[in-house]
């Protein structure tokens, strides 16, 4: 791609926090509901280099600006206060900030239900897992492959595959964990995708998020080399669910014509509305503070092609970089 983003732009249903009048309540939504999720950025710190990530751009702006103990906790008890009750630790990759294990201990006792998303890095290690995991409800484990061979490059780092399938045999030796796996879905991959998700049902995942290439950060840098073929998804996707008979797939990202019979199983079905904690940029000044999602639509068009299907209002459509590259002859109006 020949530019960059300028930097965040909201969706129709996206609330920012900066800049919005003191007086107003972001946090309840269109039809009245209180915001229940939070995300909250931990670090902009990893030691993957992921080709595809998605905060690429981010992490290289936001980098030299510490998430603390202090913005951290005074976040978390703000949201409890307005209602939140389960928090999800992204990053960067969360489980490397220096008082991760706190973190997940104050969430508790806020009431919230915690969860986070990982490569492994520290939940590989026996000591640290044995200190973390009896504070965490759910793992969302990152996977890009069925092998080190797959995985290792995408990731951009040799050992990465070890790292992140260790720690996911250390969580769900812990009954009643909540363990789950992303993969996301590339050129380089998508042709064994099928392996990828028979390998997550044996290490016991209970939900697979399939995530389609999102164009942001590095996915949008290197979309015209990363980016899958819609039609390789439509003949490949709707294979996947019955390779996982113990776990509840959901695909994000894909338009409900390209998952077949399993059209039910996207997650645009499935999606909670959640406040983003990270860092911003207005001009002259950088804040920590939320953005309110109230749907699934970021970066989701509905094209020419969606005319009259019957899904329509609730399929948030494809990913805008396909339809800005004249790439959605597949898509298919659904009927019924």
């Amino acid at each position: 791609m020949s530019a960059l983003p300028t930097g965040f732009v909201a969706s129709p249903t996206q609330i920012s926090e900066l800049g919005l009048d003191p007086a107003a309540r972001p946090w309840i939504g269109p039809n009245g509901q209180i915001m229940r999720r939070l995300e909250l950025h931990l670090t902009y710190h990893c030691p993957e280099r992921c080709l595809f990530c998605s905060e690429e751009h981010r992490m290289d702006s936001y980098r030299a600006f510490p998430v603390t103990w202090g913005r951290v906790a005074s976040v978390l008890r703000l949201h409890a206060s307005r209602g939140v009750q389960a928090v999800h630790f992204t990053g960067g990759e969360p489980s490397i900030h220096p008082r991760f294990v706190d973190v997940l201990v104050l969430a508790r006792k806020l009431g919230m239900r915690t969860s986070v998303g990982t490569i492994g890095t520290m939940l590989s290690r026996p000591d640290f897992a044995a200190r973390a995991l009896p504070w965490l409800d759910e793992a969302l484990f990152s996977v890009h492959g069925p092998s080190p061979e797959v995985h290792d490059p995408l990731a951009g780092r040799p050992g990465s595959f070890e790292t992140v399938t260790a720690a996911m045999r250390l969580a769900g030796a812990r009954p009643g964990f909540g363990l789950f796996a992303n993969t996301v879905v590339t050129s380089r991959n998508v042709e064994h995708l099928p392996d990828t998700v028979r390998l997550l049902g044996e290490l016991g995942a209970k939900l697979i998020v399939v995530s389609n290439l999102t164009a942001e950060g590095g996915g949008f840098d290197r979309f015209a080399e990363l980016a899958p073929r819609l039609d390789d998804l439509a003949r490949i996707l709707p294979t996947l669910p019955a390779l996982a008979p113990g776990a509840v797939l959901r695909f994000f990202g894909a338009p409900m014509c390209l998952l077949g019979e399993h059209w039910t199983c996207s997650n645009d079905l499935h999606w909670d509305p959640r406040v983003t904690v990270e860092w911003q940029s207005a001009p002259g000044k950088v804040a920590f503070t939320g953005i309110y999602s109230w749907a699934p639509d970021r970066k989701r068009v509905q094209v020419e092609e969606c005319g009259g299907c019957s899904r329509k209002g609730v399929c948030m459509g494809v990913n805008d970089l396909y339809a800005m590259r004249e790439e959605t002859g597949p898509l298919r109006a659904m009927r019924g």
